[in-house]
């Protein structure tokens, strides 16, 4: 007889605490997931001067000496995906209202809240690859107004219709620039294809990137767990092998497409935890 109630007891046991670990229904078990940018410069912690100035704390592929005064592009349609299935999506919307403008983020080195993304309703589970586009897609360039980080009138950087917005932004100057100011700016934009009219030169990229990384771990996502994932960005790896002598102003997608091409691999999971 009391074995009969020992072997009860723990089978009631057994059911309370299986229900106790899965009664949060599958519509609520939501977590946060978050992804910070860190920019750096080779080997370097990025560091911004004040525009103008001559102390040049970098050195390119040439060996020239640089500084930078603005570092900035824009993340977009960040995904998450999982070994066992696990898929997360974040929200997409334009609109003139800035609080409604969602999934479009603006890094920038001058303000480091920018770098840190979090975000929310992430379906609990494993995650183990990132993929987020580098620019404004189509989807994004919209015409008429737009709030936020895509309005104008707050900073973002927009050229027209045609090209879109400036993705990637990166201005400083260097000892060897042949601009007499000694300044550089690279502005890679350009949203569509379009190929030139007879007798035309002039011809429109599109210089949006779409970037996936393995995070290098299954990051999971639960009631307690919140992964916060870094990626470096190489500010090197953008610029490539320019020789600031001749290529110091950089503002069409024309111009920006070599740049563009490097962008693919300037981006890097360092950790998660």
């Amino acid at each position: 007889m009391n074995k009969i109630k020992y072997i009860l007891l723990v089978s009631i046991f057994t059911l309370t605490m299986s229900c106790g670990e899965d009664d949060t229904p599958q519509a609520e078990r939501l977590g946060e997931f978050v992804v910070e940018f860190d920019n750096i410069v080779g080997t370097k912690q990025m560091s911004l001067k004040t525009a103008g100035s001559t102390d040049y704390n970098f050195e390119n592929n040439q060996g020239q000496t640089f500084n930078l005064s603005t570092f900035r592009y824009y993340i977009s349609k960040i995904k998450l995906s999982g070994p066992n299935g696990e898929v997360y999506e974040d929200e997409m919307k334009v609109d003139a209202n800035a609080a409604n403008v969602k999934g479009y983020y603006l890094i920038q080195e001058s303000e480091p809240s920018s770098s840190e993304i979090s975000l929310k309703n992430v379906p609990y589970g494993e995650y183990d690859k990132i993929t987020f586009t580098v620019g404004i897609e189509e989807d994004g360039v919209v015409e008429g107004a737009a709030g936020g980080v895509l309005d104008p009138a707050e900073g973002a950087w927009f050229w027209n219709w045609n090209s879109g917005y400036v993705g990637f932004g990166i201005e400083g100057a260097s000892s060897a620039s042949g601009d007499a100011n000694k300044g550089f700016s690279i502005h890679i934009g350009g949203w569509k294809d379009i190929a030139p009219a007879a007798g035309e030169t002039q011809r429109f990229f599109n210089n949006v990137k779409t970037i996936t990384l393995n995070l290098g771990v299954n990051a999971k996502v639960s009631a307690t767990q919140k992964p916060q994932a870094h990626i470096v960005t190489d500010a090197l790896k953008v610029l490539g092998d320019i020789n600031f002598q001749d290529t110091y102003g950089v503002h069409s997608p024309l111009a920006g497409k070599p740049f563009a091409e490097n962008i693919t691999t300037a981006f890097a999971v360092d950790h998660v935890h």
